[in-house]
């Protein structure tokens, strides 16, 4: 014979014995835990740092930068330096000299990070006046993709730039035929029939993370394109080592580099010209001892401000002792790379002699 449950009283007991046991032991746990937390973390410690951090971003710059003023004193901050690297690659493309003559100019944009250098390009341009300005940025990582998107929209809506004008797109810059039909479309719009229009590709410090390798986007800019090209990169120094030219591939290996990342001068002029590129209108400059030095002295300083919050500089300090070896051992250089299209009468020069061949 079943008896009914409160016909049991010692079941009752057990069962509230049993819960004010298990919440005591909570609460214990709970207590000891806070103790030991609030002994260990001292609550006023430098942790509120999170709660005075101005969000969203000012700026969220990412290239090697080039760390000389104008008046060749060292840049202190990353935000200056960076946009210093931008604005020496465009100088050596007298993109803001000749803008001043053309009422329009194009550029495809590989590797945006974040949006600053769009945004950069779209405030220097509309200082300028042109009448005619179109944009395409890329990026492959979909977060930054998403800060860029939203942030170069609202720059375009602050400057009053044509709906459309300036995009961004997350896509694989290294790869062409990957790219999607939205993507190609707007890339399509950068090439339009103008007498006077300047069709630029650029690629600030992100070259040497393309797979497989240069070629397909040199090929892209040069034939399909029809654009000009410039750029800043690293390459091999001419007068490496063999040890130095291994030390060279594993760092770019672990870096995430393809294997053939790294070329001389030499090789990675034969590629522009391969693409289609006229080999008297390529232009190299060396601007290693603006970049390497300063970044590495800017991390070491960054770490140090940065320690008493707890907060660790972390893969940077690694990425320093790298940079800090190019410079020593001068293995690697920071080039900026100039590639002109041919002119029209360069090319109808060309077909001419083609056909009287």
């Amino acid at each position: 014979m079943t008896l009914p449950i409160d016909a049991v009283p010692d079941f009752w007991k057990g069962v509230l014995l049993g819960a004010t046991g298990c919440t005591f032991i909570i609460l214990i746990v709970t207590l000891a835990f806070t103790v030991t937390f609030l002994r260990r973390k001292d609550v006023y410690d430098n942790d509120h740092w999170k709660l005075n951090l101005k969000v969203p971003f000012t700026t969220m710059w990412m290239n090697m930068g080039y760390w000389t003023n104008a008046d060749s004193l060292r840049i202190a901050d990353f935000e200056t330096a960076c946009r210093n690297l931008l604005l020496e690659v465009l100088k050596e493309a007298q993109i803001r000299k000749d803008v001043v003559r053309s009422s329009a100019i194009s550029i495809l944009d590989l590797g945006v990070g974040c949006g600053d250098q769009s945004l950069e390009l779209a405030r220097l341009i509309n200082e300028r006046g042109v009448t005619s300005y179109r944009y395409v940025g890329l990026t492959l990582n979909e977060s930054q993709y998403r800060l860029a998107s939203t942030r170069v929209r609202l720059q375009a809506q602050k400057l009053k730039l044509e709906d459309g004008s300036v995009e961004v797109f997350c896509a694989d810059a290294a790869n062409p035929d990957t790219w999607g039909a939205h993507v190609k479309s707007a890339i399509r719009s950068l090439k339009k029939d103008s007498a006077d229009q300047q069709r630029w590709v650029l690629a600030l410090d992100s070259l040497y993370h393309f797979y497989s390798s240069r070629k397909p986007i040199f090929n892209y800019a040069a034939q399909t394109l029809d654009a000009s090209f410039m750029a800043f990169d690293l390459i091999l120094s001419d007068g490496a080592s063999l040890r130095q030219r291994f030390l060279v591939k594993l760092i770019g290996l672990a870096m995430g580099c393809p294997a053939a990342a790294f070329v001389t001068m030499a090789d990675y002029k034969k590629q522009l010209v391969d693409a289609g590129y006229d080999e008297d209108r390529i232009h190299f400059r060396d601007i290693t001892e603006h970049v390497f030095s300063g970044l590495v002295s800017y991390i070491k300083s960054q770490s140090e401000a940065l320690r008493p919050f707890g907060i660790s500089a972390g893969k940077f300090k690694v990425a320093a002792m790298v940079f800090d070896w190019f410079s020593e051992s001068k293995a690697m250089r920071g080039i900026i790379v100039i590639a002109r299209k041919r002119s029209k009468t360069q090319g109808e020069a060309s077909e001419a002699n083609e056909g009287a061949g």
